[in-house]
């Protein structure tokens, strides 16, 4: 396989030169010294050998690490993982002493090429990378994965750093981008083993994020997509935990931009064909957004912009064939968004614009294949989506709908919500789809100009064949919907905006013990309840999908029909607003008649201190 083409690691794309392999690292070095060199260069931990080449301090272990504490240390990190054939650095420890300052240089990312990825340990010790610049307004990025790692790939841990200040601009001459401040791609991939890729206590502060023109363009703050496949047997999972954002990301126009506060786009997905199990997890745990997330335009037929504070684009899918289980799940659990959501335009015919303060779209995704072979039955395909104590507290924007086809779905924790299922063998429930939100809640404004909106869903389904289920319990919706806007037709719910169940689907979605505490609801035009705006395809009862919830709405704008206001059959009403206890599981509201204790906000997590919590 030929050789990569070196490149100078502090000069901007257009000025990259093309030179022999072999003088790389004589004008690697170079570089370095001319721009860099300091007399202290061996008190910083980072020296060159004798014979004038750059190595680490350490020795790569857990104990005893290499060292980084300058430009020149990280550079040659980025160097060794990228110069054909590459060095992964699987199994070896890194730690950083100092503050590293990379002096608005364009920045290479480590792990520039897919083949080339990042399986290391990365600890950046407290300290900070500041001025990080990848692409301009006016120097296309060629780097289809983008940030401070490019791909990060099996065994990697990436943990106790900080990004401050800088601007990362997506592109890449593949039909895929994936862009963010810490990370490009993450993508755990295991075939009859165990592995996995974390990412803890990683913060990114006063950034500016812009997602690709590509055709499919994920963009996150801190990751542009995150990607867990197991797939024979085994396990892959990928692990965000306690990061968080400030800043701002751009979706930028494309057939599928996905734009989320800490990731683009992530899934779990496990397929198993045979024997055996096979599992792949994401999970996104105390994670915090405060930055502005603004998605891109969705152009062409059919095309999708999806935004979220927290995950822009997300799915958890198992596919079980002959005598296996394939499982896969994305868990969202004890995240909370802060900043502003505005959705992506549906420009194109039948395009659609899913906006929400914690995700824009999850799906959960079961298959089984046909029992039929390897010895015949026993094959299992789950696939789950799970909101669990979180929040929204972040105002959350649709995107527009251009075309009179297009449609946009907007909610205070997700903009569309869907379990699906297909199973080989009709009638057979051996394959499982579930969406499930508990224990959270939203406390903004939501905004819509067309579609559906809803205090905390815009949109719930359960779709297909199989054994589905799509659940909204023990949550609540405060603040107001459409509060101020220019009067559009918008089907509106307190909790869920719309409720669908396909005809083939077994189960109807359903919300239960949940709770609308709003000041404001326009209901003008359009369906409007207090619960659910409109409910599609359902058999049984409403009061067997839609029980034990209530709601008070202080104010609005209604259309004359009292039962839309009050929402007979469809909700307890309350006529004064709702006071609330948590109950002996302490994380599930109730409603406590005399008492002075209003509705409890689930507890903060870490990172979250400076978030104004009235």
């Amino acid at each position: 396989m030929p050789a990569s083409i070196p490149r100078n690691y502090f000069n901007p794309p257009e000025r990259q030169m093309s030179l022999p392999l072999a003088c790389m690292r004589i004008a690697l070095t170079v570089t370095i010294i001319t721009l860099y060199i300091q007399p202290s260069l061996a008190q910083r931990g980072d020296w060159y050998n004798d014979e004038g080449g750059y190595e680490f301090a350490g020795e790569g272990t857990k104990e005893d690490p290499y060292l980084i504490a300058s430009v020149e240390g990280l550079t040659y990190l980025a160097e060794q993982v990228n110069i054909w054939p590459g060095k992964s650095f699987q199994g070896e420890h890194f730690r950083m002493t100092a503050d590293i300052d990379l002096g608005k240089h364009y920045w290479i990312p480590v792990g520039s090429e897919a083949h080339q990825s990042f399986r290391g340990v990365f600890d950046g010790n407290g300290k900070r990378i500041l001025n990080l610049y990848i692409g301009s307004e006016d120097v296309d990025n060629v780097y289809s994965a983008a940030g401070l790692f490019g791909h990060v790939g099996n065994g990697a841990r990436i943990e106790n750093l900080t990004i401050a200040g800088g601007r990362v601009i997506g592109g890449g001459r593949e039909s895929v981008s994936r862009t963010g401040s810490i990370a490009g791609y993450i993508l755990c991939s295991v075939s009859g083993s165990e592995d996995s890729i974390v990412v803890r206590n990683c913060h990114t502060e006063d950034m500016k994020i812009t997602g690709a023109d590509t055709e499919i363009s994920n963009t996150g703050g801190l990751i542009g997509e995150c990607y867990s496949l197991s797939d024979g047997s085994g396990q892959a999972s990928v692990v965000i935990e306690n990061c968080s954002y400030g800043g701002a990301v751009y979706g930028r126009a494309s057939g599928f931009p996905y734009t989320g506060g800490i990731a683009g786009k992530g899934a779990g997905h496990g397929y198993c064909n045979g024997e055996g199990r096979s599992t792949g997890l994401l999970i996104l745990r105390s994670c915090l957004n405060r930055g502005e997330i603004r998605g891109g335009a969705a152009m062409g037929k059919e095309a999708i912009t999806s935004t979220g504070g927290i995950l822009g684009f997300g799915y958890g899918s198992g596919d079980g064939g002959g005598v296996s289980e394939g499982a896969g799940s994305v868990v969202i659990e004890r995240c909370m968004n802060a900043g502003s959501v505005s959705g992506g335009e549906a420009v194109g015919a039948q395009a659609f614009s899913y906006a929400g303060g914690l995700a824009g779209y999850g799906d959960g995704y079961g298959y089984s294949g046909s029992t039929s072979t390897a010895g015949g039955g026993g094959n299992y395909g789950y696939g789950a989506f799970v909101i669990r104590t979180s929040a929204n507290r972040g105002n959350v924007d649709s995107g527009n709908a251009v075309d009179s086809t297009s449609v946009t779905s907007t909610g205070g924790l997700l903009g569309y919500g869907s379990s699906s299922a297909a199973s080989g063998i009709e009638g057979q429930e051996a394959a499982y789809g579930i969406l499930s939100v508990r224990d959270s809640y939203s406390n903004a404004a939501i905004r819509a100009r067309r579609g559906y909106i809803g205090g905390l869903a815009g949109w719930v389904a359960t779709v297909g064949q199989g054994a589905v289920s799509a659940v909204i319990r023990d949550s609540y919706a405060s603040g107001s919907i459409n509060k101020g806007d220019t009067v559009y037709p918008v089907t509106t719910g307190g909790i869920a905006g719309n409720m669908q169940r396909t005809k083939e689907a077994v189960r109807a979605p359903q919300i239960g013990n949940c709770l609308v505490a709003l000041t404001y609801m326009d209901g003008r035009l359009g369906r409007t309840f207090r619960i659910a705006g409109q409910v599609q395809g359902v058999r049984q009862p409403l009061s067997s999908i839609l029980g034990k919830n209530y709601a008070y709405v202080g104010d609005g704008e209604w259309m004359k029909s009292a039962t839309l206001k009050n929402g007979l059959n469809w909700s307890r009403q309350t006529h004064r607003p709702p006071v609330s206890l948590w109950n002996e599981r302490a994380n599930v509201w109730e409603i406590k008649e005399g008492s002075r204790r209003y509705m409890p906000l689930l507890e903060q997590v870490g990172g979250q201190e400076e978030v104004a919590i009235p």
